[in-house]
């Protein structure tokens, strides 16, 4: 203990490293195993993110289409649409505000918008972000797209900065800075530098926040019954785009939500479509032709390491197999790619492809290697 110390691991790392060190030496399972085992605690659902029918329509009548899924959102989805109606800019917006089978007020407060003209309000069973977000995608009529949750806010600068540039760049993929904050304020706050040519690799990962040309939804859509749908967009949009801007203005407001899926996500078998939705996305790329490159590779190591740390609470079986899991990943779609920097994700690739699910595990939770 006093030795690890010395090396500046606080208590909770020091425990994690005691955990790991107390269970290396029990045999990994096979791929085969793993698999069948994590299929046993929650199935995978095996749902593409590939459409079964390519959107055709360029009958482009405004300039952004905003959709908002909604589900159970009395407290927060007025204040949400209001700041949509209520953006500053000449430009022509229309609004698809999915109820995904809400049980509380939302679907009533939502009629009061039913009679707007650039309002549509579709109400559906319940089938998740995905499913409310596919339905808005089912009919695109604008130049360029957006997703907002409806418990965010947005700046009335939104759509005039981000389609300002839009259209300035003939861009892809616009993204803006954002507050995040709850009901005592704000609490914190992220700005991109103004740029015209931006790493889309290096965009957050989360849907909102930006806009998106209309045609990268052409092919894709989100894959239905997976938390951590939108891990879509950096596997199968991002890096789509040929031109990505970024803007210095915060555009956009997210409410930190503590009944949200990051919030609860730790202790439910559920958590494990973080690996599945991995797995399956790559698939998807490969299906659709997309190649494989050191930028996806980073992302691919990244997500990885995201995996497991949202797998903390989970079983050590539970790690063991995911380990064997993402280890197969790797080489199946990355056998002959070596990451060129030094420094952690290095570390990380070097723990998978050589096997040492111990070293995996160190790197990842204490990030001091």
């Amino acid at each position: 203990m006093v030795l690890l110390q010395k090396f500046s691991f606080n208590n909770k790392q020091i425990c994690t490293l005691l955990e790991i060190l107390s269970t290396q030496n029990r045999k990994l399972p096979s791929y085969e195993y793993a698999i069948q085992y994590l299929n046993k605690l929650n199935p995978d659902s095996k749902n593409s993110a590939i459409k079964k029918h390519t959107l055709q329509n360029n009958d482009y009548t405004y300039d952004l289409k905003i959709i908002v899924a909604a589900y159970n959102a009395e407290d927060t989805i007025e204040e949400c649409v209001d700041s949509i109606l209520n953006q500053k800019t000449r430009y022509s917006l229309i609004v698809e505000i999915i109820d995904d089978g809400s049980t509380d007020s939302t679907k009533q407060i939502l009629n009061k918008y039913t009679n707007r003209h650039n309002v549509i309000v579709t109400s559906q069973k319940n089938q998740g972000f995905s499913g409310a977000r596919n339905t808005g995608l089912k009919t695109i009529n604008a130049s360029y797209l957006c997703f907002v949750d409806s418990d965010d806010i947005l700046k009335d600068c939104f759509a005039e900065v981000l389609l300002d540039k839009a259209f300035a760049k003939k861009a892809d993929i616009i993204a803006g800075g954002y507050q995040q904050f709850d009901n005592s304020g704000v609490i914190s706050e992220f700005y991109y530098q103004d740029k015209n040519q931006f790493d889309p690799y290096e965009l957050y990962g989360y849907p909102w926040g930006k806009i998106y040309n209309s045609a990268l939804f052409t092919e894709v859509t989100f894959p239905v019954d997976y938390w951590f749908e939108d891990t879509m967009l950096i596997y199968l949009v991002y890096d789509q785009s040929h031109i990505v801007c970024t803007v210095k203005d915060i555009v956009y407001r997210y409410r930190r939500n503590p009944r949200g899926i990051t919030a609860i996500s730790a202790t439910k078998l559920k958590v494990i479509d973080s690996l599945w939705v991995t797995r399956q996305l790559l698939s998807d790329r490969q299906k659709l032709n997309l190649g494989f490159n050191e930028g996806i590779y980073k992302v691919t190591l990244q997500q990885m390491c995201t995996n497991f740390i949202r797998f903390r609470f989970l079983s050590g079986q539970v790690k063991r197999a995911t380990f064997v899991i993402q280890r197969q990943i790797i080489n199946d779609y990355f056998e002959n790619f070596r990451f060129k920097e030094n420094g952690y994700l290095k570390n990380i690739e070097k723990a998978i492809k050589s096997n040492n699910y111990l070293a995996f595990t160190v790197y990842v939770y204490t990030g001091k290697f």
